[in-house]
């Protein structure tokens, strides 16, 4: 899963990105300050610590993301509008959105558009963000209406006119300032939108960075619409530097409970319904990552296509029960290891062992 980090200059995202890097990702790339970064981030998971012991496990692997954090967006002028849209191709290649808002106050930092509100800043994204959508729709309308123009065989002329439809639909709804799912009223269109990536249906949350000492102590959970963190990215990155024993203890006296890097994975596995299951043995623990909803035969289709094929039965038990047992043997004594076939849905923290034959 690639998430892009998206926001006003000046906002943050580079300190956030920076402490997130600093947390224990591995940079990618690093080029230029123009150019998009790039960071892989375990994604936090404490289950296989204690996986981890008591199968004396030889290897731990965590699930991961990659972070992908683009240069400030200024739409402030022509010019400065144009360098933000060659960035757009990169965040349609991705699965969803952060949106980074500035909060904070800083004489040595100049404010975006001289101002401090995170709203008009999101409300700024966003209609850049249809008006990106828009352009490319409007780009595949005309081309359509290009090719049947053109003598078309019967079936491929009512598959571009079913599609032109679609697209003239997507085009009014986006200039009505509605949500494009408004507009797709099957799954087959919902296929043939996907294709496209339209920034605008890609899950999005916030992070607001405010000053330190200026982070609510109850945060609202949303802005506007969105999901939301409230953090202090400058104070992040320094605790980020931190061996863990002193992270620990300043984190306390902050009254921060997890670091950006936690929190913000979490919120992203949560906006794009991410669950993981475990698979455990004396090679390797492991985490997976599914969408929320995945039958047990898909799931086993994460580790390999060979356990998908073959899919026999899947033995399970809860990561929660097994910690209760104390032990494998335990858990199967008690009864809490199960059978199910492939229809089962496989839920965050279940324990694996896929059984197939190919």
């Amino acid at each position: 899963m690639r998430v892009a980090l998206v926001g006003p200059p000046l906002s943050g995202k580079s300190t956030l990105f920076a402490a997130v890097a600093e947390a224990g990702g591995t940079q990618v790339h690093l080029d230029r300050p123009d150019q998009p970064h790039l960071v892989v981030v375990k994604v936090p998971d404490g289950r296989l610590f204690w996986l981890e012991e008591k199968y004396k496990a030889k290897k731990r692997t965590h699930a991961e993301i990659e972070l992908l954090d683009l240069p400030g967006f200024d739409l402030t002028s022509p010019q400065s509008r144009d360098r933000a849209r060659t960035h757009w191709p990169a965040v349609r290649q991705s699965d969803m959105i952060v949106l980074v808002l500035r909060q904070f106050e800083s004489s040595a930092v100049p404010a975006y558009r001289d101002r401090r509100d995170i709203q008009a800043d999101l409300d700024e994204l966003w209609a850049e963000m249809m008006f990106a959508d828009l352009e490319q729709i409007t780009t595949r309308i005309d081309k359509l209406e290009g090719n049947l123009k053109k003598p078309v065989p019967g079936k491929e002329r009512e598959e571009l006119t079913r599609e032109l439809q679609l697209q003239q639909r997507l085009s009014q709804t986006l200039e009505a300032e509605k949500p494009l799912t408004e507009a797709i009223k099957s799954p087959a269109e919902e296929k043939l939108v996907r294709a496209f990536a339209f920034l605008t249906l890609k899950p999005l949350v916030v992070v607001v960075n405010c000053g330190e000492g200026e982070v609510p102590a109850q945060p609202p959970p949303k802005v506007g619409p969105y999901e939301a963190i409230f953090l202090s990215a400058k104070i992040e990155e320094e605790l980020a530097r931190l061996e863990a024993s002193e992270r620990a203890e300043f984190m306390a006296e902050l009254g921060i409970a997890a670091p950006a890097q936690d929190r913000l994975v979490r919120l992203c596995y949560h906006s794009m319904r991410l669950v993981s299951f475990l698979t455990a043995g004396e090679k390797e623990v492991r985490a997976w990552t599914i969408p929320a909803g995945t039958n047990a035969q898909l799931a086993a289709g994460a580790i390999h296509t060979d356990l998908q094929r073959g899919f026999i039965r899947a033995e399970i038990v809860a990561y929660e029960d097994l910690v209760a047992a104390g032990d494998e043997k335990s858990a199967k004594a008690a009864g809490k290891y199960r059978l199910e076939g492939k229809d089962y849905i496989v839920k965050d923290g279940d324990v694996v062992l896929f059984r197939f034959s190919v």
